[in-house]
């Protein structure tokens, strides 16, 4: 278990999480900083000042950005914000609109295809999301007994390999995510750079401006997290790390478990803020 998580995901974009479940879990597990780290979107921190804080909040967003280079999607954590950020809520405008578009298109596609699910049902468990995501089309797909599970052999039959749902969404570019959020004066984090497979890109991600990598994400390995480890000294990297948790939606380990490999002294984002 980590005090340290610095990337949460919430009802606000594509988790099942509530603020209260994330609250309730980070005071019982005596996490003293986290950040939630929606896509695409703040809206969660309009809601947090309803709540009794039980530790340090870094004011974070997970970016979605495309690398044109390797022509494959890239997350860009971004960290340290005031209340204002005109520049990444302009930028992530348009994603969000794709996004809809894109995921109210599947839903059409599946009642096409003889799936009894309505758009109705998925805007209510998407409620409070500033967008409707695959997780919340499956969701409704479940409770009407086509999957067994978010991301079962439904979810890549439809989702994936040329499925009836697949799609792509158009994204921002790595250096205009880094440029918007430097403009609101955050720092600009590579998401979990072996699990996006884009270590190789991260000289060039440098030379764009970014400012950190997650070495001790979920998902990292030993090895892989020694060999971020030694990237970020080689080119004095801030590092950051966290579960990525979604609740149920995602396959991610729970709040505060983000590498059996991170030590507190190690996270240098906080140092920055």
């Amino acid at each position: 278990m980590n005090a340290i998580d610095l990337h949460i995901h919430s009802v606000y974009s594509d988790s099942s999480l509530s603020l209260a479940d994330i609250l309730t879990s980070v005071k019982e597990k005596n996490l003293h900083t986290i950040s939630i780290t929606d896509h695409d979107t703040f809206a969660c921190y309009k809601h947090l000042q309803e709540y009794s804080l039980p530790c340090a909040i870094v004011k974070g967003i997970e970016i979605s950005a495309f690398d044109e280079t390797l022509q494959k999607p890239v997350h860009i954590l971004g960290y340290g914000f005031g209340e204002d950020t005109p520049h990444v809520d302009a930028l992530c405008a348009t994603t969000l609109q794709h996004r809809l578009k894109a995921s109210l298109w599947q839903i059409e596609q599946l009642k096409k295809h003889g799936y009894k699910i309505t758009k109705e049902e998925v805007e209510n468990l998407a409620i409070d999301s500033t967008a409707i995501y695959k997780q919340h089309i499956m969701d409704v797909m479940m409770k009407h007994g086509y999957s067994d599970g978010i991301y079962s052999d439904v979810y890549r039959k439809l989702f994936k390999n040329n499925g009836i749902c697949e799609c792509t969404i158009p994204y921002v570019s790595v250096a205009d995510a880094i440029r918007a959020i430097h403009a609101d004066h955050g720092i600009a984090v590579l998401a979990h750079p072996y699990l996006s497979k884009v270590v190789s890109q991260i000289p060039n991600y440098l030379s764009m401006g970014i400012d950190g990598i997650e070495t001790w994400h979920s998902s990292h390995s030993k090895s892989e997290v020694e060999d971020l480890h030694q990237i970020a000294k080689r080119y004095k990297l801030i590092e950051t790390g966290g579960s990525d948790t979604h609740g149920r939606y995602g396959n991610e380990p729970d709040i505060g478990e983000c590498s059996p490999y991170m030590k507190e002294s190690d996270v240098t984002l906080c140092s920055r803020i």
